[in-house]
């Protein structure tokens, strides 16, 4: 009897404790993400600056020139870009719109401002809960 008294309250505290742990993986994953994001552009501003060239990151889904960039983000994310990021040839940025995305949700909501390249994040709402399954 006691051992299914310990295993009934091991079952309840993996109950409480699982879903907020899957909640904390999936902001770590999330920050990873936007962090790679945000190298990537950093990585593009000097090379810009570098080389004396201006550059365009676009979003993924969109034509590419010659001096159009596309950032690549780990599977399942991706990102849409609006509009495209200009980066000056002596490395200044103009203002955009960045969404990071898995599956379908948007997940973070990214601003530049000011000839910054630096992506500040933004408040998103949260996606409202999916309706429950009729019978």
């Amino acid at each position: 009897m006691e051992i299914l008294i310990v295993l009934a309250i091991f079952a309840l505290a993996t109950a409480i404790i699982m879903p907020s742990t899957a909640r904390m993986l999936d902001q770590a994953t999330a920050h990873a993400v936007f962090f790679e994001f945000q190298r990537q552009v950093s990585d593009l501003r000097r090379e810009a600056n570098r080389t004396g060239q201006p550059l365009r990151l676009i979003d993924p889904a969109a034509e590419p020139g010659p001096d159009d960039r596309v950032a690549i983000l780990r599977e399942p994310w991706r990102y849409t870009l609006a509009p495209p990021l200009e980066i000056a040839a002596g490395g200044a940025c103009s203002s955009t719109t960045a969404n990071l995305l898995t599956g379908d949700q948007v997940v973070m909501t990214l601003k530049t401002q000011d000839g910054d390249c630096r992506f500040m994040r933004q408040a998103t709402t949260a996606a409202p809960p999916p309706a429950p399954a009729s019978r």
